[in-house]
């Protein structure tokens, strides 16, 4: 980025501080340009000891293997979930996929997924294995469900799943849905709704499928549901771990006003539904109010970007982007770079239903166009 920009840039943040703006910098290829076309695509995932392919979930179940290079025209179905996964609108179904860190010695990969019809959604966390890590197929076997939630509506299912560096399995769910948070899930510690959890997947616990690590925030609290890492989380659906700062950063969903990003830290609270990022929500909140995190960044919905895609921390070859939180909007297709150390935010390009952001080999940042199903490469 030349000098010029970056000071016009500086200046418009000290008048406009939450603005977007209309700098375009970059440009969207398809990376895959003859392959069909994926049918709603939410994933772009890669595995441990295989970085020369990508893994592509989509929503209604299938998972696909796909060679990492530029023209590949062919894809291997690894996984089909489509009779269990129940996908009835775009916050249900196959919601997300995560590789076990040791994924070429024990083939293990984990799921996020809802099931059940309208008044009886159930949100899973399973296990599932493959027989061959080092060339995945069709898994036919059947997967261990590790930890579940009833959700009280069908919206805010949340759904993101990563491992982080701590070797530790982090997952989202939203608060349950409606509008609002009419049950206030996300501030309440006895409900996994609303939060971030971590469990470790290698032990067991007595009566539980998995172990809760010892340092979690809430688990010497009476009544609090141990596996919280963080909380006040609205519907957090995609969410990365920068592999050089080893943070967490998240995209949260605002209500009718504001969207967030959030850099995740254990234990925090971060202050749904008491607010909207830095706004006032709530007119009758719990006393004494707790101590709530910041977002990093927030912007206002009235230009039209009403429901934030949580991307990830650039890391490739274009030297202005380095160490930038790459991130879209669903509803206005826009995708911009956040700065964490200078607090500007670089408008991108113009995309469609970003639904979520990728890496290939090479680290730079492909995007997935959930209603069209084709995977952009960002230039």
């Amino acid at each position: 980025m030349n000098q010029l920009l970056k000071c016009i840039l500086l200046f418009s943040l000290a008048v406009f501080p939450s603005s977007h703006f209309a700098f375009s910098q970059g440009s969207l290829e398809p990376y895959w340009p003859k392959m069909p076309k994926f049918d709603l695509p939410l994933g772009l995932v890669k595995a441990p000891g295989l970085p020369n392919w990508i893994f592509v979930v989509q929503q209604r179940g299938k998972v696909y293997r796909v060679e990492d290079k530029p023209g590949a025209t062919k894809r291997t179905l690894i996984l089909d979930l489509s009779k269990l996964a129940s996908q009835k609108n775009n916050e249900t179904g196959l919601l997300g996929l995560a590789f076990h860190p040791h994924f070429q010695k024990n083939g293990k990969f984990y799921v996020s997924y809802t099931k059940g019809e309208d008044g009886k959604m159930v949100s899973c966390i399973s296990e599932g294995k493959v027989e061959n890590p080092a060339q995945p197929a069709l898994v036919k076997t059947k997967l261990n469900v590790l930890i579940t939630v009833s959700q009280p509506y069908t919206n805010h299912n949340g759904g993101a799943i990563c491992f982080g560096p701590d070797g530790y399995l982090y997952f989202s769910w939203g608060d349950g849905g409606a509008g609002g948070d009419p049950k206030n899930n996300a501030q309440n510690i006895n409900s996994l709704l609303g939060k971030i959890h971590r469990i470790d997947v290698n032990k067991k616990d007595p009566g539980k499928a998995y172990f809760i690590p010892k340092d979690n925030p809430f688990v010497k609290q009476k009544g609090a549901r141990p596996e919280i890492y963080a909380l006040g989380l609205r519907n957090v659906w995609q969410m990365h771990f920068d592999p050089e700062t080893k943070q967490l950063w998240a995209g949260d969903v605002g209500q009718n006003k504001i969207e967030e990003i959030d850099v995740i830290e254990k234990g925090k609270n971060y202050g749904w539904r008491i607010k909207e990022a830095n706004a006032d929500f709530d007119e009758n909140p719990t006393l004494p109010l707790p101590i709530l995190e910041p977002p990093v960044y927030s912007y206002s919905q009235s230009n039209g970007d009403r429901s934030i895609t949580g991307g990830l921390v650039y890391n490739g070859s274009i030297a202005s982007l380095k160490g930038s939180y790459i991130y879209g909007d669903y509803e206005s297709g826009r995708i911009w770079a956040f700065d964490p150390k200078t607090k500007y935010n670089l408008f991108l390009v113009q995309g469609s239903a970003i639904s979520c952001f990728g890496e290939n080999v090479k680290r730079e940042i492909l995007v997935a166009d959930h209603r069209e199903g084709v995977i952009m490469v960002l230039k």
